[in-house]
């Protein structure tokens, strides 16, 4: 059974996306089964959802590092790809969408205050509580995984920039500069190494489990779930005071997070942040 903007749309309103929602989704075109236009009818099937008052916004991550695999690609909003989904590229492309510029971890939204949620974002760290991440929060918005699982959720990296968990990570982007050439900066607090949540069953998702406020459906062939984005940084962070390794694994040949497990444990006993 082929998939519609119309079913999708159904869909997402039986989940719970509500009109004028703010709707931060990761997402596999695949999951959702064969789609009657594709890409671009899954982008409008979320914008039908959430209305003309709604916001809906993805990732649109370009992974742009100095030193990697695309350390030849120098970052532009207006041209580089989204390297984390076919939806996502789609998304940022519409004349309606705005995209932040920042050099690895851009997002790109359409929608009611789009244009204000993406600004500055190359002035902050890569998730910091003056930019997008922290906005969308602040705004109460809905964190949603079309047929992807908990270990693509970057709201968690967030909350350890707010944090300010001392594995957060200094790194090199390639930019193009003003004058079109590419160009070396530094990206503050990137989610450089391992984590838990990277693999299934990770303590993290086990303790949103319990909380009880995943929500979960089907959207076309796709198993969906989502979280109220408020809700979860507060569970989150209260399981960092708690055990302050959370995000950490525990495998004993993980390097880094041997290494770091207990300067953040040291960190968060010492400073018991708040964000």
């Amino acid at each position: 059974m082929s998939q519609t903007r119309e079913s999708l749309a159904s869909d997402l309103r039986n989940i719970g996306i509500e009109p004028g929602d703010v709707v931060f989704f990761h997402s596999s075109l695949k999951s959702l089964g064969w789609v009657e236009g594709g890409a671009e009818a899954v982008v409008d099937a979320f914008l039908d959802a959430v209305g003309p008052e709604g916001l809906v916004i993805v990732p649109t991550l370009t992974f742009t590092f100095a030193h990697g695999d695309l350390a030849k690609f120098a970052f532009d909003p207006r041209e580089t790809p989204s390297r984390v989904g076919k939806i996502t590229d789609t998304l940022w492309r519409r004349p309606n969408a705005f995209r932040s510029a920042h050099p690895t971890h851009s997002i790109a939204a359409i929608g009611r205050r789009a244009e204000e949620l993406v600004q500055g974002h190359d002035k902050t760290s890569t998730f910091g509580k003056d930019g997008p991440y922290r906005r969308y929060v602040a705004w109460g918005a809905k964190i949603l995984f079309l047929g992807v699982k908990m270990n693509c959720n970057t709201t968690l990296h967030a909350i350890e920039d707010w944090l300010d968990l001392p594995y957060m990570q200094v790194e090199e982007a390639v930019v193009k500069g003003p004058d079109g050439k590419p160009k070396v900066v530094k990206v503050y607090k990137s989610p450089s190494g391992d984590r838990d949540f990277y693999r299934p069953g990770s303590k993290v998702e086990r303790l949103l489990e319990k909380t009880g406020m995943i929500r979960r459906g089907k959207v076309g062939e796709a198993e969906t779930m989502w979280l109220p984005s408020q809700e979860m940084v507060q569970a989150v962070v209260e399981g960092i005071y708690e055990r302050p390794d959370l995000l950490l694994c525990d495998r004993p040949e993980c390097e880094f997070c041997n290494r770091y497990r207990q300067p953040t444990i040291d960190h968060v006993r010492k400073n018991h942040p708040t964000i």
